[in-house]
Parts: C-alpha cells; sequence; structure tokens
C-alpha cells in the first residue's frame, strides 16, 4: 500500500530559506569571507526559488534531492563565494552541510523529540535563536583561540593567499613611509613573483641581532577578512625573512599588529579609503 504526502509549498520554502540562509551565514562566520548580508539572503532567497521550481519539475523524490545536492546548493555556494579554488569550495560545502545536520538536529530535537509540544513556527524561531546563539558562542571559543588570518597578496597583477600569524610582537616600522612592516617568508613571496623588485634595506633590532638590516618591499595590496568586514591594505609593506624563520610553522608571513588597528585599515565598503 503506497503512501500520499501532502507538501505545502510555503511550507517549502520557509525550510528551504531557514536552512539556505543558516549554512551560508557558517560558512561565510567560519571561514572569514567577509561577504556582506545582503547577498547572502540573496543567496539564500535565490536557492529557495531554485528548490520550489526543481520540486515543481522533478518527477520523484529522488531527482530531487539529486538535483538540490549537486546542482543547486553548489551552485548557491559559488554565488556567494566565488572561490577560485577547488579545496576552498569543497571546505565551503562540507561547513554548509555541517550546518545543515546540525540545524536539522535541533529542528527534529525540538519539534519531535517534544511530540509536537511547540507549534511549527514556534520550533522554527527557537531553533534559529539556538543556532546562532551557538554560532556566536563557538566563533568566540575559536577566536580565543585563533592566531592565524588567512591573507591575500597582490602584487603584479597576481594573488597569492597565505596564511599569516598574527599574536606577534613584531612592530617594526619602515622609516621611509612610516607603515607597518610586515614579514613574509621569502620563498614563498619568491615562488608567486619571482626575485623581489624595488627592494630597500630596512634597520631593525632583534634578539640575537642587535643591529641588522632587512629587505622590504611594498605590495600593491593587502586584503582579508577581519571584524566581518573585507579589509584592503594598499602599498602595503612586506619584510623578505629567512626561510629558516618559517621551517615547520603552519604559516607563512607574519603580521604586524599594527595592520590590524581601526585606524590603519582600508575597507571595501562604505566608500571610506583611510592611509594605512
Amino acid at each position: 500500500m503506497g503512501y500520499i504526502y501532502e507538501v505545502y509549498i510555503d511550507v517549502l520554502a520557509i525550510n528551504n530559506f531557514f536552512a539556505d540562509f543558516a549554512a551560508l551565514a557558517a560558512v561565510n562566520f567560519f571561514m572569514g569571507r567577509g561577504v556582506r548580508v545582503h547577498r547572502i539572503l540573496a543567496g539564500a532567497a535565490a536557492g529557495t526559488l531554485g528548490s520550489c521550481l526543481s520540486f515543481a519539475v522533478c518527477g520523484n523524490t529522488g531527482a530531487y534531492l539529486l538535483t538540490v545536492h549537486f546542482l543547486l546548493n553548489p551552485l548557491v555556494l559559488y554565488f556567494c563565494f566565488r572561490e577560485r579554488t577547488g579545496n576552498a569550495f569543497l571546505t565551503d560545502l562540507a561547513i554548509s552541510y555541517c550546518a545543515f545536520l546540525f540545524l536539522g538536529g535541533i529542528m527534529e530535537w525540538l519539534y519531535a523529540g517534544g511530540r509536537g509540544a511547540l507549534p511549527y513556527g514556534a520550533t522554527l524561531a527557537v531553533s534559529a535563536a539556538l543556532f546562532f546563539a551557538l554560532l556566536r558562542f563557538s566563533g568566540r571559543w575559536l577566536k580565543s583561540r585563533g592566531k592565524y588570518l588567512h591573507i591575500g597578496i597582490r602584487q603584479n597583477g597576481t594573488c597569492k593567499n597565505l596564511l599569516a600569524l598574527t599574536d606577534s610582537g613584531n612592530l617594526l616600522v619602515d622609516p621611509y613611509t612610516q607603515k607597518p612592516v610586515s614579514m613574509v617568508d621569502r620563498s614563498a613571496y619568491t615562488a608567486a613573483y619571482g626575485s623581489p623588485e624595488h627592494v630597500r634595506l630596512i634597520p631593525y633590532e632583534s634578539l640575537g641581532c642587535r643591529h641588522g638590516l632587512l629587505e622590504a618591499v611594498t605590495v600593491e595590496e593587502l586584503n582579508f577578512a577581519y571584524g566581518g568586514r573585507r579589509v584592503k591594505i594598499r602599498q602595503a609593506v612586506l619584510g623578505m625573512a629567512d626561510p629558516g624563520l618559517f621551517e615547520k610553522k603552519p604559516y607563512q608571513m607574519i603580521l604586524n599588529p599594527q595592520v590590524l588597528s581601526e585606524e590603519k585599515r582600508e575597507y571595501s565598503t562604505g566608500g571610506k579609503h583611510e592611509s594605512n
């Protein structure tokens, strides 16, 4: 004996929009993408529309699920984050599905576990509150332990992404431009852009070296997600550090903390540009 299921299109749309928005917000939060809320809302809306159309067009549940999970969801992720590498895209996809499963577990626990004690609307609202509260709590936990940022270095029209240590005592300043100097693994820089050009020497002092000269270059731009924004530091100064400094380390840069100070940011949003 077969079963006949009634599916309400408004409930399907609300569920999909909520799930898509939560998944995209989780990716944006945990990966520090710095994508603005309106783009995430647009992505969730596009995913909801596509899901409803797929449900109406597909002849069976299997075809609908295959379309949503292998075509629609990846397209929505790409629309929102425009990842340039396969690894970054797969990471986003994995986080989004973890968010789906986590959110579904919360709703199942509240609705089915409570034997319908909460109406559907209340279940949705409580699930949203719990999900984003846990997201914020986990973010604070990660922030207290996070010492790294993914930094994009743009030079000669090419962008190279490196992992940078932010919790450092590097306070070196270029005496010529008065800009903070971040350290980069010379071998990583050379592999991306070739031998450094227009090099100048910056005097420095460090433990074990009372006086020294550091080769430095000015790059077109540093960009990274920080504090919920996409930050662009134009004409940033990088010091060419010996590769031995980064041996067996997970990072290839040591970011000068002055780069992160409020008065030294150049935001890509709001049309505000400040000298760094």
